[in-house]
């Protein structure tokens, strides 16, 4: 290992205040007033500075560049157009050129295809101040790529924005064939040289990498950004156990959006008309009428709630949610030969072990980057960073990786080891070829009824069971991991305050003080005997650092639905960790008082635990705010500690 030191954001609109005239307007901007303020954002691509010009040395490694490439242009030129695909559906498309390029000069092209608004339109006469709003899409990501020689094409996928077409399910086949159309379109264009980067960030990151489902040779380079590798495990049914105030808040979000609706993300709606239409749909009749035929999309809310296996149909199209689902796609994507960069972050929902998952799965993902951050990134969530600020240059990374793959910059890249992770409390970043890391180690702790936990073996246990009262209020609050998919869903900043209060909800098995520091890197596993009162149950664990001060950290966490204990026979796709298949005919009765044992994966992380520290386990029954309660709820849970049935933690311990 080498170290080194270094699906949904909402709507918003910013206005520092509002004017009545033009004229006003215009005296202000002189003084105070940037437009940059009113600005619409799903999604939140990482931090905005640019390069300098002039270079003295050449650098390049994760999050520098200096000296290949610099910001030759300022500014951009917008244009927008309809697309017309096969089946003559029109798509509206946005291009941004760099501006005063230079004429019969050909540049790559990096392509978005958004779910959530290409861009927005404002209300005179802010519309003469910055015309269009950038929808999906950080204005100053743009900027950057324009800035440094590229064009940023933005589409509306069938059905959304000011888009024809319905959507009868979620990353459909027909919306993944538009994008090869879109391809087609872009490299037919006078300033186009016909190689193709695409990026974007949660659904974004998803439709970027949907695209390579096509093989089409132009598209060069793919960086999913918070991307879903597995749509029922990583975003809607986490450990078989649904999200549903996540999927409420994704279907409001998606069924607003869809009637030009803008008000549950901003109360400044009077200052922009909504979607941005076509320049040439001149009475906005297409517009029209593509809103129209909005109103017959599927509805995530009713689609997803109704399900509950892996391989459960929804209705009104009669699919699954592996329809829906990247690893579905596996062969295909590993076929386009695209190489692909995928970055995550250890506090990104579930999404963390689709960026780890996918990257064992696809040969053509050469780069994987996770940073200690949630989603997007929006925020650092490391409790011991100084700042929320994402410091490392997201803009800059990406740019390394299409400066080598579409413009050919010889910039050393592609010699870098594949994984580079940040780890929380050494508060490094680490670099390995493989995943997890080759020197890991996994070392189990045992449970006791003292509720001590212990790396010795079970024979040494206080041996019986310990009794745990659910406590349906326990949660990890409103700032947590899953809040930061989407705004709606957020209360501020990502973070976990000290946990010591609601551990005592909780059932907490503790180690004595650690003696030496203590790193882990990978996916912790958890092994439980437990049994409840009910023929139903959510089981829900926290891996957790206890400071000499008492205060306790979050590290990661694992879930269970004990009716999906059975460990996949053919998994679809290889996880370092035990899988299960959450499939309709694997489903395991769980039997009121029946003990059963629950293997299961927490979420990856990468984490040093202090000298001094314990480390602590802590049991839940319930994530309130996060995830659907069982039916029946159960009152209790035995858990198991004896020798014959030994609970314990499995923690990837880094050998050093």
């Amino acid at each position: 290992m080498i170290k080194q030191t270094l699906l949904l954001h909402p709507v918003r609109i910013i206005v520092s205040s509002a004017f009545n005239t033009f004229s006003k307007v215009k005296n202000r901007l002189l003084l105070s007033f940037s437009f940059w303020l009113l600005t619409i954002s799903i999604s939140i691509a990482g931090p905005h500075s640019h390069l300098p010009d002039v270079a003295a040395t050449k650098i390049s490694r994760p999050g520098f560049y200096r000296g290949y490439d610099s910001a030759q242009y300022r500014g951009f030129k917008y244009s927008n157009y309809y697309v017309a695909m096969r089946d003559s559906t029109l798509l509206a498309v946005d291009v941004y050129l760099p501006k005063h390029l230079e004429k019969g000069k050909k540049i790559p092209a990096i392509l978005y295809l958004t779910r959530y608004v290409r861009s927005i339109k404002a209300k005179f006469p802010f519309s003469l101040i910055m015309d269009p709003i950038a929808g999906s899409n950080d204005i100053k990501e743009i900027e950057f790529f324009t800035d440094h020689g590229y064009a940023c094409v933005i589409v509306d996928v069938r059905g959304t924005g000011a888009s024809l077409g319905e959507r009868k399910m979620e990353f459909s086949p027909e919306e993944v064939a538009d994008g090869n159309d879109i391809v087609n379109w872009i490299i037919a264009q006078p300033w186009s040289d016909q190689n193709i980067g695409t990026t974007g960030v949660s659904y974004l990151g998803t439709t970027a990498e949907m695209l390579l489902v096509n093989k089409n040779p132009h598209v060069k380079a793919c960086i999913p950004r918070s991307g879903i590798w597995d749509l029922y495990k990583s975003v809607i049914f986490p450990g078989g156990i649904c999200q549903g105030p996540f999927i409420d808040i994704w279907g409001k979000t998606t069924r607003s959006l869809d009637n030009n609706d803008f008000s549950p993300f901003t109360k400044q709606t009077a200052l922009i008309t909504g979607i941005h239409p076509v320049n040439s749909d001149k009475h906005r009749a297409i517009l029209k009428r593509a809103l129209a035929l909005h109103k017959n999309n599927f509805d995530i809310t009713t689609g997803i709630q109704n399900l509950s296996c892996r391989d459960d149909k929804q209705a009104s199209v009669q699919a699954c949610s592996d329809d829906f689902s990247i690893h579905t796609h596996m062969h295909e994507i590993a076929a386009s030969g695209t190489a692909i960069y995928r970055i995550g972050g250890w506090y990104d929902g579930a999404l963390t072990r689709s960026a780890l998952d996918a990257s064992l799965n696809t040969a053509n993902t050469l780069k994987v980057l996770i940073g200690p951050w949630d989603h997007g990134p929006a925020d650092n969530v490391s409790p011991f960073a100084l700042s929320k600020k994402v410091g490392f240059n997201i803009h800059v990374e990406m740019l390394r990786f299409f400066d080598y793959y579409l413009k050919g910059i010889d910039n050393g890249i592609e010699n870098e080891p594949k994984y580079t992770y940040f780890t929380v409390g050494e508060e490094s970043w680490e670099a390995s070829n493989t995943w997890p890391p080759r020197d890991t180690i996994m070392k189990k702790m045992y449970f006791s009824t003292d509720k001590s936990m212990t790396p010795y073996s079970p024979q040494t246990l206080k041996s019986g069971a310990v009794s745990y009262n659910i406590d349906y209020t326990a949660t990890t609050g409103g700032s947590s991991r899953w809040n930061s998919v989407t705004d709606l869903y957020k209360h501020g900043h990502s973070n976990y305050p000290d946990r010591r209060e609601e551990d005592k909800k909780l059932l907490s098995f503790t180690s004595d003080e650690i003696t030496e520091p203590t790193e882990i890197s990978g996916h912790p596993v958890m092994l439980l005997y437990l049994s409840a009162d009910a023929g139903d149950a959510t089981v829900f664990c926290y891996l957790e650092d206890v400071a000499p001060d008492s205060s306790v950290t979050y590290v990661t966490e694992g879930m269970i639905r004990p009716m999906d204990r059975k460990i996949a026979d053919t998994p679809p796709y290889h996880t370092p960790y035990p899988d299960h298949s959450y499939r309709k005919e694997d489903e395991m009765k769980f039997y009121r008082g029946e003990t059963v044992k629950l293997l299961f994966d927490m979420l990856p992380i990468s984490y040093q635990f202090r000298k001094g520290h314990r480390i602590r386990i802590s049991i839940a029954g319930a994530d309130a705010g996060h995830f659907n309660l069982p039916s029946p709820q159960p009152t209790h849970f035995d858990i198991s500690t004896s020798t014959a049935f030994p609970s314990y933690i499995e923690l990837p311990v880094v050998n050093r």
